[in-house]
């Protein structure tokens, strides 16, 4: 058996050994796999990139084959691809502008969309493809015909939030969906009643699925949890010690595939859950979203005995339902068993919902915010890197700005004491030849004093004789 897994790109395992089988990579600029679907034939495989155009792959068949890739033109932005369960040419695409079902053998889009009041996060195909739900990011869970007309809406109970939705494959009016809040509901789409709603998790469910007469649920908080959907009670309840990502069954055996947030691929008895049968670390430095076994179509409906409601942990089944208890969809007049290859009419979509401008799906799972935390810390990087690198420039501009005012001080204080040497010998010049001129006038003055000593003198005797 081939187990399919996605992460940054997607990869394929033999089971139950757990070996590696083949890779689709994606581009560079692509930062994940949103979500990945079998088809009806198990043949192909439908995933969905966070950047381009949905893709699908031909399933290898042996190793080292080299995996096909054919994109599906004239989709921009999808964020969930699903195929039908009974058709292998039909495939759902929930993108910003509503539901599109696209033929993958005419490589062709229907022109009509349907709208929804919120961007799309979850589609799942009733098991014969005469109904099919629709999870929101609002919360909103809405079921559709196979005439692609609305016939009923859900809410998980007392949660304003989904996280996951999943379609029984074996009982076709079996719903399931969970929320980051860790509450679990379970409806019978024939009645829109709610056969249970719980909250074992403590933390967001990652992951449900459904198995002979249980529904499996898997969560960040590490709880493997299984309901009997017989008695909708309990029937494990496993800490297996990890996030975990996603589940899922391998079909005629007991075994079952848990995918964990740090790479790792455990395969399990479901019979004994303490213990992993295999363990391998896939991924290094990743963790998976999704993970599927193609299912077996032979393998026919149990009886369900869950007709009245069930509540457990004094939760209500609160619900905004469209249609009144009895009103299934399944017991109107239409003829088609199988989803209209003509795709929904103007009137059919267009009476039902206004068309709504519907925003960019945003990322919900712990891999997309991962991939935002990572691309918030690289401009965060980058910004610290720039002021550093800003920094620097301005500490060098400082730097030379004062080693310039510096050397600046110094020619000016070269040129002044240059100045001022110049002054002060021209002050000492001009001090001697002033002194000069004082030491020939004492002289002359003394010499005028002698001659007039020198006649006093002789006058004095020339007097006395």
């Amino acid at each position: 058996m081939t187990l399919a897994s996605c992460a940054k790109d997607v990869r394929f395992y033999k089971w139950p050994n757990i070996s590696y089988f083949g890779i689709y990579e994606t581009p560079v600029d692509c930062m994940s796999i949103k979500s990945i679907s079998w088809s009806s034939n198990s043949t192909e495989l439908v995933a969905v990139k966070s950047k381009g155009c949905p893709v699908i792959l031909n399933v290898p068949v042996k190793a080292e084959q080299l995996v096909e890739a054919f994109e599906c033109t004239y989709i921009g932005c999808a964020s969930v691809g699903t195929f039908s369960n009974t058709n292998p040419e039909l495939v759902a695409f929930g993108t910003e502008d509503g539901i599109l079902i696209y033929n993958t053998k005419h490589t062709r889009r229907h022109q009509e969309y349907i709208k929804l009041p919120s961007p799309i996060q979850n589609i799942e195909f009733s098991s014969d493809d005469q109904c099919f739900a629709v999870g929101c990011v609002s919360g909103q869970i809405f079921l559709f015909d196979s005439n692609y007309k609305p016939c009923a809406s859900f809410l998980v109970s007392n949660s304003p939030t989904l996280s996951t939705l999943a379609y029984s494959k074996i009982t076709p009016h079996l719903l399931a969906g969970a929320s980051k809040d860790g509450i679990l509901s379970l409806w019978n789409t024939d009645t829109t009643d709610n056969l249970l709603t719980t909250r074992k998790h403590t933390a967001r469910v990652t992951d449900i699925t459904f198995f002979d007469s249980n529904i499996s649920s898997v969560g960040i908080d590490g709880k493997f949890i299984s309901y009997d959907l017989r008695s909708c009670k309990t029937s494990c309840c496993c800490d297996l010690e990890c996030a975990l990502s996603s589940l899922a069954y391998l079909n005629g055996t007991n075994e079952l595939a848990i995918s964990t947030m740090t790479g790792q691929l455990r395969s399990y008895d479901s019979r004994n859950m303490k213990t992993p049968l295999k363990t391998l670390v896939a991924l290094a430095n990743s963790s998976f979203k999704k993970i599927a076994f193609p299912f077996n179509t032979d393998i026919s409906a149990f009886p369900c005995s869950g007709k009245s409601k069930k509540y457990s942990d004094n939760y209500s089944a609160s619900g905004d339902f469209s249609l009144t208890s009895g009103s299934s969809p399944r017991r109107s007049n239409f003829t088609p068993l199988k989803l209209a290859a003509e795709g929904p009419t103007e009137e059919s979509t267009f009476n039902t919902y206004d068309t709504v401008a519907c925003s960019k799906n945003t990322d919900t799972t712990d891999l997309e915010e991962f991939s935002k935390i990572v691309e918030e810390k690289i401009k965060i990087a980058t910004k610290d890197f720039e002021e550093k690198l800003l920094q620097s420039f301005y500490g060098l501009r400082i730097n030379t700005s004062k080693q310039f005012i510096g050397l600046e001080e110094k020619v000016s204080h070269s040129w002044n004491t240059f100045v001022d040497y110049l002054r002060f010998s021209g002050q000492g010049s001009n001090c001697t030849s002033c002194a000069g001129v004082g030491v020939q006038k004492s002289n002359e003055k003394m010499e005028r004093n002698s001659v007039h000593s020198y006649v006093v003198n002789k006058g004095n005797e020339q007097f006395n004789n």
